[in-house]
């Protein structure tokens, strides 16, 4: 068989349509033949290598008359290199001289040929039923859609998002299993190939050929196959039986990636609703990995492919994984969680950092007010706290949204303050609700109560700190990684870490006794903590071979004493919370009430002083002994404490730490560390303060 049209190497050839401006048969097919190659590897290996388009050409054919009505051929102006190599050369056949002359780059080129379209009223938005062929998925899948994403083109044209796999339709129509390449079809139709030396042109006119004897044999081309164009979310159940061969692993992910993101890297191959399954830490943070589950083997050996291609200046490896292992990060069974999950919303948001205290209306105020209010899904009953088996909060909700525009606008407050707190917002997914749901309820990621807590072996805030002021000599170090030590804080700091009174570095731990990633450290001077504060804010720490930006801030005495002690005025004190005398030992314990404190933390008879606020309160260091670790030694002198000891405090309101923290004595200089349990003496005292006659 031969070819019914002779086609010119020309740049661009065009063959006009008789009377298509008046053809309103919408019925008619036309088939638009579609090649192209890259500046990198061809055939089957196209795409693989991360290479720019340099040429594409277009097709187009009338299946009822079996005859060509339009070429469009345009060279594509790369943008990252600016020669091609020897073997680049010789197999694509391409002249380097036309397309290194092109104006074109691939978002232009995209235009043109779309305008192209619509002006010889070939474009499908004139009803015309227009439907690509290509010899394989590579063009399209593996090369036109990635690219896209990376020269953040904003929208490819409808008929870029479906296709017919010339190799699929020719197994259809001849019933073979095997999947032939171009050549091998043109032997098997006993098809004589054409003698072309530019590659895209010579596939083009073969792909011509073997559409013409399909069409003569009767074949009609009516299932195309469909794109992806946007990622679904999904519920995925521990029980859920998952094909092993469907999921990959994406590792070296950007901390802020989101589930919109991985699906952008993999753009052009189908991922199933709720494939996304982003990794988190034991803290609870992304970790750069996540879980993708395909449609099917096909698309996850393409994915594959994709091993160490770009998201920006970043590296993505991708690697085999198992079904098992998705399940184990996007599975869930928590009946709250799925209940949340099926409500009528499209954009999950993650707040982090919650008082533990806050309520469902408080969540919905922070997203109403302002200017622009934002609405979740189902108001207040739509917002879903995550909670420990024991009842106690995470400080994580998670609320849906209905529109990508809510969702933009409800990240705009990211980091607003709730309370006393500032909120962290992120766009999160199914799996990372059933994820975090999970290990919530993982009895290794809670304590249960204040005794688990180790109290004594840990050296307290010295007593000096107490006084507070307001001389700005001290710094707030801030995003700290939770692994991080003294040793490295001090690395960190550099030559200002010579400025560090001694015992001046204050680990700050959580209410589970877990580091928060915070540290106040004391400085000699205001000028050395403002220059500390000026030239390492901001900053990159590396440690286990990461690096995150540290924040370090200037503040008082007085600052870090409400920040580490949770001092919160009476007024803000709930109406059903009682007020309790608080527990102040300097050395040993954390500021907790008396009334949570573990039996083994206070002797049987412990003698108290009681007085108003006009009047010292004293306790003798020897009547705690019982908190006091065996190497310490404890001290009989007792001191006085009067009200003008606390600084900064209103005489007439109450005071009570919000949360428990306990913070572990630095180095009494920069290069001598306590080891643990090792307390020095000094007097305890036991601080009982309230209004006037309550106690």
């Amino acid at each position: 068989m031969t070819s019914s049209s002779s086609l010119p190497p020309l740049t661009t050839a065009v063959v006009p349509i008789a009377n298509v401006e008046t053809n309103t048969d919408n019925n008619k097919q036309y088939l638009c033949l579609f090649s192209l190659i890259t500046a990198g590897l061809l055939d089957e290996d196209m795409g693989s290598d991360e290479q720019e388009i340099i040429e594409m050409i277009y097709l187009i054919i009338d299946t009822d008359q079996r005859k060509m009505v339009t070429l469009y051929r345009q060279y594509i102006r790369p943008s990252f290199i600016e020669n091609l190599n020897d073997e680049c050369k010789q197999a694509s056949g391409i002249d380097e001289t036309l397309l290194f002359l092109s104006e074109l780059d691939l978002n232009e080129a995209l235009k043109k040929f779309d305008t192209f379209l619509r002006d010889r009223y070939l474009h499908p938005d004139f009803g015309v039923n227009l439907t690509f062929v290509c010899e394989n998925c590579l063009q399209l899948r593996q090369c036109l859609h990635p690219e896209s994403v990376k020269k953040s083109i904003i929208s490819l044209s409808s008929y870029y998002w479906s296709y017919f796999d010339l190799r699929h339709e020719f197994q259809h129509m001849y019933k073979t299993t095997e999947r032939y390449n171009l050549n091998a079809m043109l032997e098997n139709l006993s098809i004589s190939p054409i003698n072309e030396i530019d590659y895209c042109m010579r596939h083009l006119k073969h792909m011509e050929l073997i559409v013409y004897q399909m069409l003569n044999d009767g074949h009609r081309f009516e299932k195309p196959e469909q794109i992806m164009v946007n990622l679904q979310q999904g519920i995925c159940s521990l029980e859920d039986n998952i094909e092993e061969s469907t999921v990959v692993r994406a590792r070296g992910l950007p901390w802020q990636c989101t589930d919109q993101d991985v699906a952008k890297f993999f753009r052009g191959l189908d991922i199933e609703k709720g494939g996304v399954a982003l990794c988190l830490s034991s803290q609870g943070r992304r970790n750069g990995e996540a879980l993708v589950r395909f449609v099917s083997t096909e698309h996850r050996e393409l994915a594959l492919r994709r091993h160490k291609h770009h998201i920006g200046q970043r590296y993505i490896e991708v690697y085999k994984a198992s079904g098992r292992d998705f399940l184990n990060i996007a599975g869930g069974s928590n009946s709250e969680a799925q209940a949340f999950l099926q409500r009528d919303g499209q954009i999950i948001i993650r707040m982090r950092g919650l008082p533990f205290d806050a309520t469902a209306k408080d969540v919905i105020e922070f997203f109403t007010r302002g200017d622009i209010p934002t609405h979740v899904v189902d108001g207040e009953e739509g917002v879903l706290f995550v909670h420990y088996p024991d009842g106690r909060s995470t400080g994580d909700a998670f609320v849906m949204l209905k529109t990508e525009n809510e969702a933009a606008q409800a990240l705009l407050k990211h980091k607003d303050i709730m309370g006393t707190r500032y909120i962290e917002l992120f766009r999160s997914t199914t799996a990372e609700v059933q994820q975090v749901f999970r290990r919530s309820q993982d009895p290794k990621n809670f304590q249960t109560s204040l005794k688990d807590i180790p109290f004594a072996p840990l050296p307290m805030l010295p007593p000096e700190m107490l006084s507070g002021g307001n001389k700005k000599d001290c710094i707030r170090v801030r995003n700290l990684p939770v692994e991080c030590g003294i040793e490295q804080i001090l690395e960190f700091l550099g030559v200002h870490s010579q400025h560090i009174v001694a015992q001046g570095v204050h680990m700050v731990y959580n209410a589970h006794g877990q580091p928060s990633g915070e540290a106040f450290i004391q400085m000699n001077s205001e000028a050395a903590s403002f220059n500390a504060a000026a030239h390492k804010n901001n900053k990159y720490l590396f440690f286990n071979g990461k690096k995150r930006y540290i924040e370090v801030i200037q503040c008082s005495g007085e600052d870090m004493n409400h920040i580490l002690l949770g001092l919160v005025p009476s007024n803000l004190i709930p109406p059903n919370v009682q007020r309790q005398p608080m527990f102040s030992h300097h050395r040993a314990a954390p500021l907790v009430p008396i009334s949570t404190m573990p039996p083994q933390m206070l002797p049987p008879t412990m003698p108290i002083s009681l007085a108003t606020p006009s009047q010292s309160t004293t306790v003798s260091n020897t009547s705690l002994s019982a908190c006091q670790p065996s190497t310490s030694s404890a001290s009989a002198l007792t001191t006085p404490i009067t009200t003008a000891a606390m600084n900064g405090l209103h005489p007439n309101a109450t005071y009570y730490p919000m949360q428990v923290f306990y913070y572990p004595t630095p180095p009494l200089s920069p290069s001598i560390y306590l080891q643990t349990g090792q307390m020095h003496p000094g007097p305890v005292t036991l601080v009982l303060r309230g209004d006037n006659g309550q106690y």
